[in-house]
């Protein structure tokens, strides 16, 4: 008999320990593998999401809020910035270009945001390949879109998830509602005459309106209306700038000057997304250390499960080992074959871990999903998954290492008396 087939009638004997020590691996693995996955891929997502944004001009009040709402479609903003202000931001010769917002009203549970056209046509949201120029909103059938882009009255164009999961198709109309929750509905007809096409980032997940749409909704009072057009008295939520360029690509240094000299103003704020968001893992960091502090853990109580497993299923076994000791197995054969045990309880209870991580990443991508508009991959390799082979066979040879040892020292003689 091989040492392989006597390891695993031995695994078979003391199915229960075994399985038990199994499960309890592939929970501590499970865990790991989910949080490290997840927080590699919201790092990913949040730094990579805001291309084509360098910098929101925002009203006053939290930077983080008005990165969350100018781009990820949550939250509130704070308040509104004037036309006039945004004009003269405009003119500063570092910046190339503005897209003005005003975000605050819904749809289906969805955000409408009231943008200019440039934004479905000129915006980059992808990173810029060879050419220096990044991908941009397709409305193409062959690339998952359908329609076009807004002109101006009341048309509209929704986002890929948005149009999946309202069902909604072109030509169909809807009714704004005041707010991002529960408000008054607003009677006009907006109709959608574009769906664009999945980008994998939160602009997916928004309805969007033409500017001065927003100023002439039914129910607006006359002073908002007013705002289409007298500029002098216009008022948005916000709006994406981009700043001018220098050799390798970087930004323009007068960017700090000029994000000085607007934050110091009692008008609005420039906020830097690339500088925000690293605040928000600061600030949810520990979080993160929470859930992988549980898996180490869940994963070490596994270890010991399996220890404990391998030296109760020993001692049942001395005397089956000192009868192969006595037909010939070298005391280098016992050790190896308990320590092999320890090996491929490790390795299935990894491996059914590892299935199990992905399962979770997949479960909580479309929660995920739902709520941020962000996507998360269930295919993700992240370091955890590099880093498992390794580790199991580590997590194998400690755990087996002290039953091993025993069964390296159990005599002949003493283990073959007859039991009375």
């Amino acid at each position: 008999m091989t040492l392989w087939r006597i390891v695993l009638k031995s695994l078979r004997q003391h199915s229960l320990s075994t399985g038990f020590a199994v499960v309890n691996i592939a929970l501590g693995v499970s865990l790991l593998i989910a949080v490290i996955s997840l927080r590699e891929q919201a790092h990913e997502n949040l730094t990579q999401v805001n291309v084509g944004v360098d910098a929101i001009l925002g009203p006053k009040g939290s930077p983080l809020t008005v990165v969350l709402n100018g781009l990820y479609h949550m939250d509130e903003m704070p308040g509104k910035i004037k036309w006039t202000y945004y004009q003269k931001v405009l003119a500063d010769p570092i910046v190339q270009e503005g897209i003005p917002f005003c975000t605050g009203h819904s749809y289906g549970g969805f955000r409408v945001d009231a943008i200019d056209r440039r934004f479905l046509t000129d915006f980059e949201y992808g990173v810029p390949g060879m050419s220096g120029v990044g991908k941009k909103f397709s409305f193409r059938p062959e690339d998952g879109g359908q329609g076009r882009p807004f002109d101006t009255g009341e048309e509209a164009v929704a986002g890929w998830a948005v149009a999946k999961e309202l069902g909604i198709h072109l030509g169909q109309t809807f009714n704004p509602v005041c707010g991002v929750s529960a408000g008054p509905v607003h009677k006009n007809n907006i109709q959608f005459v574009g769906i664009m096409a999945p980008t994998g980032t939160p602009h997916d997940r928004a309805i969007y309106i033409p500017l001065t749409t927003f100023y002439t909704l039914d129910g607006h009072p006359g002073s908002t209306a007013r705002m289409a057009v007298d500029e002098q008295y216009r008022e948005i939520s916000g709006a994406f700038l981009k700043i001018k360029r220098i050799r390798g690509n970087a930004l323009h240094p007068g960017i700090q000057d000029l994000k000085y000299n607007i934050n110091q103003s009692t008008e609005a704020q420039l906020v830097v997304p690339d500088e925000v968001l690293p605040k928000l893992f600061e600030i949810i960091g520990w979080v993160d250390g929470a859930f992988l502090a549980i898996a180490v853990l869940v994963t070490v109580l596994g270890t010991m499960c399996l220890l404990v497993a391998l030296v109760s299923a020993l001692r049942e076994r001395r005397r089956d080992i000192a009868l192969m000791r006595s037909i010939g197995a070298t005391k280098q054969t016992v050790f190896g074959l308990v320590l092999c045990e320890s090996l491929v309880i490790s390795l299935f209870g990894g491996l059914l871990g590892l299935v199990m991580g992905h399962a979770i990443v997949w479960v909580g991508s479309q929660y995920i999903k739902a709520g941020t508009g962000l996507l998360f991959s269930w295919l993700h390799v992240s370091l955890a998954d590099v880093a498992l082979l390794p580790a199991l066979v580590v997590v194998g040879i400690l755990a087996g290492l002290f039953p091993a040892v025993q069964a390296y020292r159990i005599g002949v003689l003493k283990n073959l008396r007859p039991v009375s």
